[in-house]
């Protein structure tokens, strides 16, 4: 199956952001951020020092299952654990998780995880499924509306069980005129895809480059920091599912994860993490 080119990837569009008089906006500021041209991250200096990684499902929701038998909360509970500690031999940075274990964490609690702990960064893992088991491919996202029917289906399969009223809803709507968070989750979400297709594909000259997509995925939505949400394989495609069961290409998943983050935060200011860290350094992409 032809690969869409990245070119015809749906991108969220600047959002139509509200005038602000003298009284509501007294500096100016908000009126400049919503209309900056700038990466607003490195505007501002602004910093990286918690980093929550999100494994997928959990406990009675298992996701998806291959026809070997394959769950895909256990494939991104293991890829999550090893992201976790490649991450954590950078100094300065807090690495934490969702979930360590295979328990149900709702969305919702997952949220507010994130944002009790103010993250920074929020990387969620996923393992997809698709009609035809012919098909591998890799994509990222970052949250959106403008998209097609075929992620709205996914979309609908991960929102189930939210736990959100549909005022919370409307709240965390009317709050996503942050431009801030919208900059640097597109950023980041092309940062992971770029990695991990380019090192896939070395593996696999079968799987499909899908690109940086926008869904509307509520995980993505209620976090109030960059977040994404990564498909890092197919796990209705037989010969991704038997990849996925080999240990050795788990960790090569969390080091092509990792070589997304590291790229990423390279893009900013030198310094970036809490006193007495450096920028990650000695690292190669792969």
């Amino acid at each position: 199956e032809a690969r869409p080119p990245l070119a015809s990837v749906d991108i969220l569009p600047p959002l139509p952001e509200p005038t602000y008089d003298e009284v509501v906006d007294p500096t100016g500021a908000r009126a400049f951020l919503a209309n900056s041209d700038l990466p607003l991250k490195r505007l501002f200096g602004l910093q990286v020092k918690t980093i929550v990684i999100d494994a997928g499902h959990g406990g009675r929701d298992a996701g998806a299952v291959g026809v070997l038998g394959t769950a895909e909360k256990d494939i991104a509970l293991d890829v999550a654990r090893r992201l976790r500690t490649r991450l954590e031999r950078y100094p300065g940075y807090r690495i934490l998780m969702t979930r360590e274990f295979d328990v149900e964490r709702s969305l919702r609690e997952r949220v507010a995880y994130a944002n009790e702990h103010q993250t920074d960064l929020f990387i969620s893992i996923h393992v997809n499924a698709l009609p035809d088991p012919g098909v591998t491919s890799v994509e990222t996202y970052y949250f959106g509306v403008k998209t097609d029917a075929a992620t709205l289906r996914l979309a609908e399969r991960e929102n189930q069980d939210s736990e959100y009223s549909v005022a919370e809803f409307r709240m965390m709507i009317d709050g996503l005129g942050d431009t801030v968070k919208l900059q640097e989750s597109e950023r980041l979400a092309a940062s992971i895809q770029k990695r991990l297709y380019r090192n896939i594909s070395k593996i696999n000259r079968d799987v499909s480059d899908w690109g940086v997509r926008t869904a509307p995925f509520i995980v993505l939505l209620g976090v109030e920091a960059p977040a994404i949400l990564a498909e890092i394989a197919c796990i209705s495609n037989p010969a991704d599912e038997t990849l996925l069961g080999n240990p050795v290409y788990r960790e090569k998943l969390a080091a092509f994860l990792e070589q997304g983050i590291v790229g990423y935060l390279k893009q900013r200011p030198k310094r970036l993490a809490t006193t007495g860290g450096t920028e990650p350094h000695g690292k190669k992409e792969g």
